[in-house]
């Protein structure tokens, strides 16, 4: 005999309260993120099928809307590649807590952990000139012994 579900109400009050807060200690702006990314994805789930966060099942938030979803952050909302990754790594996090909780939401939760993060363009590194370097390095006043300080720390910095 299989033991009954979690509702899922329930369990994402204990991923926020256990898992985050009392196991991993994380910080209160990681939990303000990660209820963010609930707030957006029930408002959304809603929107789509008309029933209310607290109505919803583990099921309702299979790989399917949740692809939707991270597509409507970009497409509608305008975020980035970045934030959408960040809203995946909390909904990841939480299906990794829910498939140990909940056994019965292995298939959905493999399937929800399988949505690869989007790849986006890192900005180049750009370089100081020499001419740039050496301003810097002689910027310091050398007649002073916490400028020949600052100098010599600048040119340690810069080999």
């Amino acid at each position: 005999m299989m033991p009954p579900a979690i509702a899922f109400p329930a369990l994402l009050q204990d991923f926020f309260q256990r898992r985050l807060i009392a196991e991993r200690g994380v910080s209160a702006h990681t939990i303000a993120s990660y209820r963010d990314t609930f707030e957006l994805l029930f408002c959304y789930v809603e929107q789509r099928t008309g029933r209310t966060a607290s109505s919803l099942t583990l099921k309702d938030l299979d790989a399917p809307m949740i692809l939707k979803f991270l597509d409507h952050l970009e497409t509608e909302r305008g975020n980035s590649s970045r934030t959408r990754n960040l809203r995946l790594t909390a909904i990841r996090s939480f299906w990794r807590y829910a498939s140990v909780r909940d056994p019965t939401s292995l298939p959905t939760a493999q399937s929800v952990l399988a949505i690869p993060t989007k790849r986006f363009d890192r900005p180049a590194l750009d370089f100081l000139s020499r001419e740039e370097v050496e301003a810097l390095i002689d910027a310091p006043d050398h007649s002073s012994w916490s400028g020949q300080r600052d100098a010599v720390l600048l040119a340690v910095l810069y080999n």
